[in-house]
């Protein structure tokens, strides 16, 4: 399992994730038509640390979880549950991350006319895992 399907697993297994967004979490970009609540994922950065061996085995990235809803207050309890899930250590698989931090949270949203206004609370995240 690489480290995008080890994420999107570990939100998927989430009780509390399930319980607002079900399984609508995906790396990108929401399907045209996906109900609201949903998670879209991004990696901003991914930084390889190597020594005069070669490539390090652990590594930090840098990743963006956008929260999607339909009410302020459903976007922002969308965030909480994928800050409680990320950011203790757990292993999916042979997949290992380790305590993962809050890098910043932004409230930002999208008008899409017509009176329709969605939600988003943009959560980036510093992932300590091993392997790809």
């Amino acid at each position: 399992m690489d480290f995008q399907e080890g994420v999107r697993a570990r939100l998927i297994a989430s009780t509390s994730v399930q319980e607002i967004a079900s399984a609508r979490v995906s790396w990108m970009a929401r399907a045209k038509g996906t109900p609201l609540p949903a998670i879209t994922l991004q990696v901003i950065s991914d930084p390889r640390p190597a020594h005069l061996k070669g490539l390090e085995g652990a590594r930090s990235t840098r990743v963006r979880c956008d929260c999607w809803a339909e009410s302020y207050g459903a976007a922002l309890a969308l965030a909480r549950a994928t800050i409680a899930t990320l950011t203790p250590p757990a292993a999916i698989g042979v997949k290992r991350f380790g305590n993962a931090q809050v890098a910043g949270q932004q409230d930002l949203s999208e008008d899409l006319g017509n009176g329709s206004f969605i939600h988003r609370q943009a959560v980036d995240f510093i992932i300590r895992h091993v392997g790809d």
